[in-house]
């Protein structure tokens, strides 16, 4: 049996361990790979985007008023890069982006299995944990609330273990290949916690529109809106990119955590581009106004660039409307969203309300959570790592003391 046993090897998971074992407990870390942290190599292109230096609660689907806001401001941007920085790792800041300063995932990797090392956690690897239940202290299985009891974990191969606290850390549903496979929640609810529905997020939007689809390659700076039976319910800038059949770049993803739910219960989902945002409307039509012939010719290819001026024109075209409409409200008919297999986020998972600022279960003594397990999701620019390794530390601290 051991002190504390955390399930999952990715940051969230890693943090958990190295926090709770700094508290002089012993601590088992549980992976399904072979190797921990092996999506954690992926961020940011391989350059691992860690946080980001405007940490903010509308950056989150959580308000300031939720604990978990508290945690993010106890352990902030400056905690982790100073955390980092004491041992032996510097860090760099691009805009707001924070990045390890080698500009590589494998140094924050190789530094955070370092610390697992010191620390003298148990690594079980190639486990995958089947179920879990939790006995009170004279063995009878379940009253949650009851006593400090024992968690007993089963494996695929029935391999069992025990432990005194329970920290799930599995993660979501993005990305399967690497072990992501939602194998968390089933433990959350078998433990008496609620799992909303999951969607795939910070993901392509997919679109049949052929003549958007007709420009694929193509990435143009665009102002961009999301739209829902009518309604705008986010916006976001930045580079909008045109794949086959499927919009995509960081503006886009963002984009997809409002829309991906909608598309699923078959909303009217629309992408609406303004082409030209440094330009209001009236500016821009008094200055189409002043141009004519080729002059008019030139303003969109010179603009625009030759492939998306033909977008554009060829939509004043077909559809009669006037120019300025087109330019500042293209719209994009959004058919579907990309699956987990391509997202890098999960939207959904264990109900946050029955979580508290401690990262402590409210239904279950000595359950603790941590990382996107959590009905937690963040825009793009380290925000969903950064909480990974916030609440991994505090579920780590908590379930330590």
């Amino acid at each position: 049996m051991t002190d504390i046993c955390v399930i999952g090897g990715g940051p969230a998971g890693v943090m958990a361990a190295y926090a709770a074992a700094s508290c002089g407990k012993k601590v088992t870390l549980i992976d399904r790979n072979e190797e921990p942290l092996k999506k954690l190599l992926l961020t940011g292109n391989g350059k691992c985007n860690y946080s980001n230096a405007d940490l903010k609660s509308d950056a989150y689907n959580f308000g300031q008023d939720h604990p978990f806001w508290n945690v993010l401001k106890e352990y902030d941007s400056e905690w982790l890069e100073e955390f980092f920085k004491e041992r032996g790792m510097l860090t760099y800041k691009k805009d707001s982006l924070k990045y390890p300063r080698s500009e590589r995932s494998d140094s924050l990797k190789n530094l955070l299995m370092d610390l697992l090392s010191e620390k003298n956690v148990e690594i079980v690897r190639g486990k995958k944990v089947v179920s879990v239940k939790k006995t009170s202290e004279d063995g009878a299985d379940g009253e949650y609330n009851e006593g400090t009891g024992v968690f007993a974990l089963t494996f695929e191969d029935s391999y069992t273990l025990e432990c005194g606290k329970l920290i799930i850390a599995t993660g979501g549903k993005a990305y399967p290949s690497l072990g992501s496979d939602g194998a968390g929640y089933r433990l959350a609810r078998e433990l008496g916690h609620n799992v909303s529905f999951t969607y795939p997020v910070l993901t392509r939007l997919m679109t049949d529109e052929k003549d958007v689809n007709a420009i694929a390659g193509v990435r143009f700076k665009a102002k961009v809106s999301a739209e829902i039976n009518g309604e705008t319910v986010a916006v976001e800038e930045g580079e909008l990119q045109f794949n086959d059949n499927a919009l995509s770049g960081i503006c886009i993803f963002n984009l997809s955590r409002y829309l991906s739910k909608p598309l699923e219960e078959n909303a009217e989902c629309y992408v609406i581009a303004d082409f030209l945002p440094e330009m209001g409307k009236e500016e821009l039509k008094e200055y189409l106004d002043k141009i004519q012939g080729d002059e008019s010719e030139r303003f969109f290819e010179s603009t625009f660039g030759e492939k998306t001026a033909n977008l554009l024109q060829k939509r004043i075209k077909e559809s009669g409307a006037d120019a300025v409409s087109v330019i500042k409200d293209f719209r994009i008919k959004i058919s579907g969203h990309d699956s987990f297999n391509q997202a890098q986020v999960t939207k959904g998972g264990v109900n946050i309300d029955e979580v508290d600022g401690n990262m402590a279960s409210k239904i279950c003594s000595g359950l603790f959570f941590a990382g996107e397990v959590l009905d937690v999701d963040g825009k793009c620019g380290g925000y969903n790592l950064h909480f990974a390794f916030a609440s991994g530390y505090k579920a780590g601290i908590s379930a330590g003391r």
